[in-house]
């Protein structure tokens, strides 16, 4: 069921994504990412409450310290990545933010090996330097058709990869610690913690605008359609990866996570958005596949 669970996951986090990559246009600063998320949230807790009530376990929603704590977790670690997300996604090759997020992978998989004493084979560290070997290929890939990354670029991206690796712990630390709640009331509790912390950085960046005397004109309301689609993508995407954490050891779960987001966006990349399949490109896409049947097969 894990597996199964993953994939409506991914296919959430693909949609999502192609979402993300269509709004990126309008955003013209960290203000509007902080303005276009904010909705986003706002949309995710009003469809965790929907699914809260048609589960019948509104009883169950006031909170736990323990649980409140996860959520807070999951939640300012989810803004700091959808933000950074939005806007590193402007700044080069869209497949280079699932490169960075499988360098994040090493976040949940340390974390499990420390918190639960989960274990990692020899054959599964062979599948993630397998596709750590992916990554590099792919990064040389993304400067070839893009240039060098700036330091700013390169800032972001690592923070992507640590704020997912840092949500991702955060599911499988909410499934050992309090698995007895239903998902849904994690994730509206995530959501809103998620809401607040956006709310904090855009008025923070709404003051620098200010102070710059930058007047830009926002294009929510051109994508606001996306903004509502990607919601559902992301509670979905959120919900079926927890559920997944409570089948799959960390060593499964998320490399193969990242590894098949890796090849589902370099797909896309290549058919929806005009980036060029080199032979490179295919080589580094082939190691991630080996690395990730190395990794859930031998």
């Amino acid at each position: 069921m894990g597996y199964l669970f993953l994939a409506i996951s991914l296919l959430a986090g693909a949609a999502k994504g192609y979402c993300g990559k269509m709004t990126s246009g309008y955003v013209q600063g960290y203000k509007d990412a902080m303005f276009a998320n904010t909705i986003r949230m706002i949309f995710c807790i009003l469809i965790g409450l929907g699914v809260i009530l048609l589960d019948g376990n509104i009883n169950d929603i006031v909170p736990s310290a323990s649980l409140l704590a996860v959520s807070a977790l999951s939640g300012i670690t989810t803004s700091v990545f959808v933000v950074c997300w939005l806007i590193s996604v402007k700044k080069g090759a869209y497949m280079m933010l699932d490169v960075f997020l499988m360098l994040g992978v090493l976040v949940p998989l340390l974390a499990g090996k420390l918190f639960f004493n989960e274990s990692i084979k020899t054959t599964q560290w062979i599948g993630i330097g397998i596709l750590f070997i992916a990554v590099y290929i792919m990064c040389s890939y993304n400067n070839s058709i893009k240039g060098k990354m700036t330091i700013t670029s390169l800032i972001l991206l690592i923070v992507c990869g640590v704020a997912n690796g840092l949500t991702d712990f955060s599911q499988k630390l909410f499934m050992k610690r309090a698995g007895d709640t239903p998902i849904a009331i994690f994730n509206f509790y995530t959501y809103i913690f998620s809401t607040l912390t956006l709310l904090v950085f855009y008025c923070v960046f709404n003051k620098i605008e200010q102070t710059d005397g930058e007047k830009k004109t926002t294009g929510i309301k051109q994508v606001f359609g996306y903004i509502l689609v990607m919601s559902i993508c992301l509670f979905a995407n959120s919900y079926f990866k927890t559920m997944s954490a409570g089948y799959l050891d960390s060593a499964q779960l998320y490399p193969l996570n990242q590894g098949a987001s890796l090849i589902i966006s370099s797909g896309m990349s290549a058919l929806l958005f005009g980036e060029r399949l080199t032979l490179k490109c295919v080589i580094g896409l082939l190691i991630s596949f080996a690395g990730l049947i190395v990794l859930n097969v031998l």
